[in-house]
């Protein structure tokens, strides 16, 4: 591999840790930044998950602007962004410009994450791709351990230190521009096409059904397990991040393994076990006031998204 075929590769890498990032950065300071902003729990959840509510409204038009004139431009103006509009939090001290600059973010988000795949399906090819996405799975779950880590220590000395941190977007950013090479993807389909798979392939509804049900339990955990911790004495941001860990390392651990698990179980039972495993998980949590416990079902919930995502991944192809 060519030395700027190496540099593409780790921008990539790099790249997909940023979309984990989004919001587990700042899910060990949620209970400091309700504080700080003087808001109530819930708006102060808003200001993980607006991220997410623009990225899945604008990653139609990114799509089809890079449909347009390739991936390099959207790319790298999605890093800078994701920079300047996530590392604003650094100085931002008012509850509506927060929410302001996060819908931002997520536009930002949503262009890096489509980027990286349409970079990932042109640049590489049959087994090479594979492995290259299989990377990029580890580089997401280890951006998934790591970025709450280092966001609950920055939090114990400011709220406002974690959103630094998204500031590295913008020296990626420019690696992108000096080191990747301009692709075009092949023209998507028209919406009709599109309504015409569905319509052939009903289980569509299902895979996609199960991947949101993923994402709306994960932002759920982000969300709600940092002031429950508080209400049993653990409002340490490190210690938090902590427990926000446990579910990205047991659902890497768990991926890793997903080849075994699958030669021995069926798509149903593997869903079956991880909506179980969700139940339980979930469950447990409503019912405990003790963190072992906690963690034990954020592990529980890791192991079920663990086997769930790449089911799911696997099944749409």
């Amino acid at each position: 591999m060519k030395i700027f075929e190496r540099f593409t590769l780790w921008v990539i890498l790099a790249s997909a840790t940023l979309t984990v990032m989004a919001g587990t950065i700042i899910a060990p300071v949620l209970n400091l930044l309700r504080e700080g902003l003087g808001v109530d729990p819930t708006s102060a959840g808003l200001i993980i998950t607006t991220h997410a509510l623009f990225m899945a409204l604008f990653s139609p038009l990114i799509g089809n602007l890079i449909d347009r004139m390739g991936v390099k431009k959207p790319f790298v103006f999605g890093l800078v962004l994701y920079g300047l509009a996530g590392g604003s939090g650094l100085f931002i001290k008012s509850y509506w410009v927060m929410i302001v600059s996060r819908a931002i973010f997520g536009i930002a988000v949503a262009a890096i994450a489509i980027s990286i795949a349409v970079t990932i399906l042109n640049l590489y090819k049959g087994v090479e791709r594979n492995k290259i996405m299989g990377w990029r799975g580890i580089a997401t779950n280890f951006g998934g351990i790591i970025w709450p880590l280092i966001g609950g220590f920055l939090g114990g000395f400011s709220w406002h230190l974690p959103f630094a941190v998204y500031f590295l977007g913008i020296p990626l950013g420019f690696f992108a521009l000096v080191t990747m090479p301009e692709t075009h993807g092949e023209k998507t389909q028209d919406t009709g096409s599109v309504l015409k798979v569905f319509r052939t392939k009903p289980v569509l509804f299902v895979i996609y059904g199960l991947l949101f049900l993923t994402m709306t339990f994960l932002f759920t955990i982000m969300v709600f397990l940092p002031p429950m911790l508080e209400t049993i004495g653990i409002s340490n941001p490190f210690y938090i991040s902590m427990f926000l860990a446990v579910a990205p390392l047991s659902a890497g651990l768990t991926s890793v393994m997903y080849g075994k698990i699958k030669s021995r179980l069926s798509y149903k039972m593997i869903f079956i076990i991880a909506l179980s495993l969700w139940t339980v998980g979930f469950t447990a949590i409503s019912q405990t006031s003790y963190g072992v416990i906690i963690a034990a079902s954020a592990a529980l919930f890791g192991v079920g998204q663990g086997m769930a995502i790449p089911a799911t991944m696997v099944w749409a192809g």
